[in-house]
């Protein structure tokens, strides 16, 4: 019997390994999703999208000014990672084809400074019991829908994007994009604790206005992805 149970144990292990879902800590799951995008309009330039490193907070305590621990919300200098206390998600993109664009052939560098990502994006929030089971008649849902994703440093600058193809003649790139959360106020009854139930993010966009090398160009895809 204790044979079967390890068994039995060792299996969900691997089926979970399998699913690529990985627990990082206190409530923040960090599964990665991809999703092709063809290139849009006979650009000849397509990308993939990688949704990752998101955090749900459970419990659900923000700090709307901690920049430091469990609660943290706030972001300090060069932090372009989701907080522990307020949650969120990244997204990177990988453009292909871009060396093939006679623009790129011939030197030039873009008219366009940044790219910009935006979203939509619905985050559960409700009550856990004392049992650690999820209250659903206590969920609620906040949206946002274009929601334009936070810039991470310098790689959604485009020259820096055709600077760093350049560089590495043999690997495609992207710009790369995340997102930290506002707090919500979430009120449960006594012996209930907030939670964060999950994240649902859909209708991604890559976006840029350039005359050299992208082109006025909207990569879209509808997702969805979910934490």
């Amino acid at each position: 019997m204790e044979l079967l149970r390890r068994s039995r144990a060792r299996l969900v292990i691997a089926l979970l390994m399998a699913a690529g879902l990985v627990l990082a800590g206190s409530g923040a799951a960090s599964a990665t999703a991809r999703a092709e995008i063809p290139a849009p309009g006979g650009s000849g330039i397509s990308a993939t999208v990688l949704f990752h490193g998101q955090v749900v907070p459970q419990p659900y305590h923000p700090d709307p000014d901690a920049a430091f621990g469990d609660r943290k919300c706030r972001q300090i200098y060069h932090d372009y990672d989701p907080t522990p206390g307020c949650g969120g998600f990244k997204l990177d993109f990988t453009l292909h084809n871009v060396r093939s664009r006679p623009g790129y052939q011939a030197g030039l560098y873009s008219t366009d400074y940044y790219f910009n990502s935006y979203a939509d994006t619905a985050r559960t929030f409700g009550c856990l019991r004392p049992d650690g089971t999820f209250d659903h008649r206590t969920a609620f849902v906040v949206r946002s829908e274009h929601e334009q994703l936070m810039r991470t440093y310098y790689f959604t600058e485009a020259n820096w994007v055709i600077s760093d193809l350049r560089s590495n003649p043999t690997q495609d790139s992207g710009p790369q994009f995340y997102v930290n959360f506002p707090a919500v106020q979430v009120n449960c009854p006594d012996g209930m604790t907030p939670t964060q139930f999950g994240l649902k993010v859909t209708n991604v966009s890559l976006t840029i206005a350039d005359d050299n090398v992208f082109g006025h160009t909207t990569w879209t895809t509808p997702g969805p992805f979910y934490a």
